[in-house]
């Protein structure tokens, strides 16, 4: 599987276990977290991704607003993905 296939599988499993997901192009100012960031809207969790940001960050976003997400555990995740989502864990 591809980085982008890795980004899309991570994302549709980031919608079942509740997180919304917004692109928009250009997020991540000067400082900013490169790829985007998990954050809560009117009591809803939103994970926005920087369109323009390259798949590796976007990736390592995603990944990290899996890492701790309940109900991770209980889902099948491929091995590769879990791979993602453990290494992002550990750091």
């Amino acid at each position: 599987m591809d980085a982008y296939e890795q980004l899309e599988s991570l994302l549709d499993l980031a919608e079942q276990l509740g997180l919304k997901i917004r692109r928009l192009p250009g997020l991540a100012g000067e400082g900013d977290h490169p790829g985007g960031a998990l954050t809560r809207v009117k009591g809803e969790e939103v994970l926005f991704l920087d369109a323009q940001a390259g798949l590796a960050d976007q990736l390592s976003v995603t990944a990290a607003a899996l890492a701790d997400r309940p109900g991770i555990e209980d889902r099948y995740v491929a091995p590769e993905l879990r791979e993602i989502i453990d290494r992002v864990r550990a750091r």
